[in-house]
This record gives C-alpha cells, structure tokens and sequence, in this order.
C-alpha cells in the first residue's frame, strides 16, 4: 500500500469511527491505526507495545496531580474568593463586571488548566452579576466562552504539558510561551468589554471611600483569598525556584488541594457539598481520558511513520511550499480549522510529530510552533460551526447560539490579532521563555 492509500485510509476511517459511531477519539484513532497497520501488512503486536511505552512515563505523572488538584480547587469554592479578590483590585469602573469576568476566568485558570472547569465554575458566579448589570444575554455568553480558554495559556496547562513531552522540550518553556498571547487576549477583550457595554454604562456612584479604606480592603480580601493564592505560589515558586520538577510540583499541588478540601469541609460542612471520593472519580475519568488519548495517539504516530506517511507529508509539504512564510500562513489554517472541531490534547499529539520536523527544516523553533498551535487551537475553540466554547457558554448563559456567535466576533478578532503576533514575533514569545526560566 502506498502513503497516500495509507493516509487516506487512516483519515477516512477515523472520521467514520469517530463521527459516525459517536466513538471518542482515542479509540478512533486506536481503530484507524490498526486498519492502517494491518492492510499495510504491519505487525500489529506495536500497538500493545507503543500503547504501554507511551505511559511510562515520569512527566506524564504531572496531568493526574494536576487534574486532580483542579477538581479539588473547583469545588471547595475558591472561585468565589478569586472573584472577590478581583472586585477589589478592579473597583467601580465602567464594564467592571465584564472586566472580574475576564480577570476571574484567568484567575481560575492558573488553578484548573481546563477551559470547561473554568466556565463552568466562573460561569455560575458571573452570570447572575452579568444579568444584574444588564449585560445582554448573547454578549455574557460570547464572554465566557472567549475567556475561558485563557486557562489553557496560562500555566499551568495540561495541553501544554501534552506538547512538551511529544516535542521534547521543557514544560516550563512551553508553559511561559504562551503568557504572551494570554495577555494579548485579556488587554483585547477588556477593550472590547468597554466599546461593547462600558463606554454606555451609566457611570458608578463613587464608594466614598478613602484610599486607606480601600487599601483596607483589598488586604482583607487578599488575606481571604490567601488559600486560593498559595496554589499558584506553591506551583510556581517550587518550579522556577529549582526545588523540584514541574511533576513534583505537580504532586505538592494535589496534596495541598487535599488538606484544604479535608479542612474546609470539616469546619463549613454546607460550604462544600460534594465529597473526596467524587472528586477523586472525577479527576480519574478526566485523566484515564487523556491517557487512553496519549497512548493511541503515539500508536498512530508510529502506525503513520512504519506506513511512510510522516515522509510523504514531509516531502509534499517541502516540496510545494518553498517559504518559510507560506508554510507559516498554512498550519496557521490547519490548526486553527483542527481547532474547531478536534480536541485540542488529540490535535497536539497526532500533529506534532508529523509537522514539527518539518517546522525545524525552516527554522523554526519547537517553542514558537507549540505556541503556534496552542494559540490556533484556542482561537478555533471560539470559532463556528462547531465552537464548543460557545455551545457551552451559551447553556449557562441561556443565549441564543445564533446571538452568541455575532457577539464574539470582535473576540474572534481579537484572537486573529493574537495568532499574527505569536506568528510573526518569535522574540515576543521567547521574553517571555528567557524571563521567567
């Protein structure tokens, strides 16, 4: 069978599998992967042994201690300090709920990495705030859904840990790459919060408090909020201040998030409704997820280079696209239009290995294309027809989906600006690389 044969079979069959038997990704691309390996007249004994050498694996430890710390944040009510941690820092502004949206959506992000997590518990909280403000239903729904991705860019990030052990590069370098687009994200949709909704807010009465009385405050709430703001402390300091790995950093977040559920839970029974052992079933759903996605995505890696299929591309790619430039404006395109309707985890381990070789042949870095794609995927999670951020974001907000998409293209916009920015300013991104590891 030739490469061609062999990329077409695995492209069919995958969108067969997956769309038209409702089957997850991962075991679609399992399937595929032996169809292609067994019309080719491969061995399909790699499948087992690829599947348990792609999970043993020391860094992989990190997305379960992650994911587990996230769940323990999200539902012992640290959203809700976050919040009113912003509000103090943010005041009475015009669009200021629109703006503790975007920050708090940031803020919950740090602690969760999970795009769905973070509108979910933001969204609950916000929505009611947004409504009482009068914030149109379709334009608090486009917010949610264009903000809650942010998490994903701001470390830690589970997507971002995904790229780095497929790539081989360091966690920390993919995780800082990405801070740069994340805060060309906010600064844009605070601009557009205000053009939208703040420039036509009647302006707030004044407080009428004195700068000591709001400096009182914003220490009050700082000292509430100190639980919620010790996890990122604990992520961070221990990573960039050399006393362990991002996985044992990873391992010291869950045992923290475990003592303060536990206390928490003990002295404000009411405050927390759901139990350990939940969280715990929660957390492993979402890990042994994208553990059965890791291990058949490295299958359909190898499955694709045993087959030629990784040469094919790499030459019909060189060969036709002779300007590191053309190359760039296409798999802007691929990844974002991937980024529509493809999970973000599978796109990142089936993509990378096949292009960023090829990436490298035209200088570029396997940083600035991990951002490259993370920054597209995101955008596209935005993105119709499919956006699920929208379809998400427009339940909780009960908006219209048609609504919902006229409001977000400014964010969408906003997102395009981001994307040409990570694309044409590798030095953008590497500040932030060099400033922080």
């Amino acid at each position: 069978m030739s490469a061609l044969a062999a990329l077409l079979l695995f492209l069919v069959s995958f969108m067969l599998v997956a769309m038209l038997f409702k089957m997850p990704v991962s075991y679609a691309l399992g399937f595929s992967s032996l169809l292609v390996l067994a019309c080719s007249g491969k061995n399909t004994v790699t499948i087992a042994q690829y599947s348990f050498s792609s999970l043993d694996s020391f860094a992989l430890l990190a997305i379960p201690f992650y994911i587990f710390a996230g769940v323990l944040m999200e539902y012992s009510g640290i959203s809700k300090m976050l919040i009113d941690w912003i509000k103090a820092f943010v005041g009475r502004v015009r669009g200021a709920t629109g703006i503790i949206t975007i920050m708090a959506c940031m803020a919950f992000g740090v602690l969760t990495g999970s795009a769905m997590a973070t509108i979910s518990a933001i969204g609950k909280i916000m929505v009611p705030e947004l409504e009482k403000d009068h914030y149109p239903a379709a334009y608090t729904s486009a917010l949610l859904a264009a903000t809650c991705f942010l998490g994903i860019l701001i470390p830690p990030s589970v997507p971002g840990i995904m790229y780095a052990l497929v790539s081989g590069t360091k966690i920390s370098e993919v995780w800082m790459a990405t801070i740069g687009p994340a805060f060309i994200f906010a600064i844009g949709y605070i601009v557009i919060n205000y053009l939208r909704v703040g420039k036509f807010e009647v302006k707030p009465e004044t407080s009428g408090l004195s700068l000591n009385e709001k400096a009182k405050d914003i220490v009050k709430n700082t000292v509430h909020a100190f639980p919620a703001l010790l996890m990122p402390i604990i992520i961070y300091g221990c990573i960039y201040g050399g006393v362990c790995t991002v996985t044992e950093a990873g391992a010291l977040s869950a045992v923290y998030g475990i003592i303060y559920f536990v206390v928490v839970r003990q002295m404000q029974k009411d405050r927390i409704k759901i139990s350990l052992w939940k969280c715990c079933a929660i957390a492993g759903v979402s890990t042994a997820t994208i553990g059965l996605l890791n291990a058949f995505s490295v299958v359909a890696g190898k499955a694709m280079t045993l087959t030629g299929i990784s040469n094919f591309l790499s030459n019909a790619i060189t060969g036709n696209i002779t300007s590191k430039f053309w190359f760039l404006v296409m798999i802007n395109i691929l990844f974002l239009f991937m980024g529509t309707f493809m999970d973000i985890n599978a796109t990142v381990l089936i993509m990378t290995p096949l292009l960023l070789p090829v990436a490298q042949t035209y200088g570029i870095t396997a940083v600035h294309f991990g951002t490259i794609m993370l920054v597209n995927m995101c955008v596209g999670f935005l993105t119709p027809p499919f956006a699920v951020g929208i379809f998400v974001s427009s339940k909780i907000a009960n908006a219209s989906f048609g609504g919902t998409v006229k409001e977000a293209l400014p964010f969408i916009g906003v997102g395009l600006v981001a994307i040409l920015v990570t694309t044409a300013c590798p030095g953008f991104i590497d500040f932030f690389v060099q400033l922080f590891t």
